[in-house]
């Protein structure tokens, strides 16, 4: 077996929503695997694996890329489709680079409209740092770095990540010839899209209060990782009210 290139690690509660995915992927032709986390079980897709586990998001992407087997990693969603060979794409592009410290953000088109430019450390303010919704970076840098702080609920974390390696001299290139589409209001039913909006408004402080010193963003993080702990990976639920 060829050495796997890609690994995508998603939190999922939606595995009925698995098969479009691995239906999207299917043109690539690089080696790469799918690591779902999550409480939820079904049928699971060739090169897909699922981690069972009801702990929060930020924390099921950690468990996922503690265990990926890839040389790079990605973050995603179960909701996410991409486009034709995009990971093929956006490895060659990340290789181009000849530097670990790069992220490759794939174009986002989300309920039909390419939104890349609008994801910002301040969203739409195009003179803050650029993120990487859909980021794809070196697994040994990602750990490097300390990976998924445990402070964090769901989305706001990979900001995080991104701000890091921008600490360290990185950078954030778009792979214009690789997409993900996310349909959100067909993919998210009430229930989930409340607890989005919990979680963004809790992340969004942790953001803040580790990135925004007053009204300026800071170039050194202002306070340490607090890592999630070795034992405890798949039972530690710090920051998380209730169940998914």
């Amino acid at each position: 077996m060829s050495e796997i290139k890609i690994s995508i690690v998603a939190s999922s509660i939606r595995p009925i929503l698995w098969k479009n995915m691995a239906e999207s992927l299917l043109p690539n032709t690089i080696e790469y695997e799918v690591i779902m986390v999550g409480p939820n079980s079904g049928e699971v897709p060739p090169k897909f694996k699922h981690i069972l586990t009801n702990v929060k998001p930020a924390q099921c992407y950690e468990i996922g890329f503690r265990n990926a087997n890839g040389e790079l990693i990605t973050w995603s969603a179960d909701d996410a489709n991409y486009s034709p060979q995009a990971l093929d794409n956006a490895y060659k592009f990340w290789k181009s680079f000849n530097n670990e410290k790069i992220i490759i953000a794939f174009r986002t088109v989300e309920d039909g409209i390419d939104v890349t430019d609008v994801h910002r450390f301040f969203q739409n303010n195009l003179g803050t740092p650029r993120m990487a919704p859909f980021g794809l970076m070196s697994r040994e840098l990602f750990m490097h770095i300390g990976g998924y702080d445990r402070r964090f609920i769901g989305g706001q974390s990979e900001n995080d990540i991104v701000m890091r390696v921008l600490e360290i001299g990185g950078t954030v290139e778009i792979c214009q010839n690789a997409a993900v589409i996310v349909d959100h209001m067909g993919a998210h039913p009430p229930e989930i899209g409340s607890a989005i909006k919990e979680s963004y408004i809790h992340d969004r402080n942790v953001l803040e209060k580790l990135w925004v010193n007053g009204n300026n963003i800071v170039k050194n993080r202002i306070s340490s990782v607090e890592k999630f702990s070795d034992d405890n990976i798949l039972l530690e639920t710090q920051g998380f009210k209730g169940q998914w």
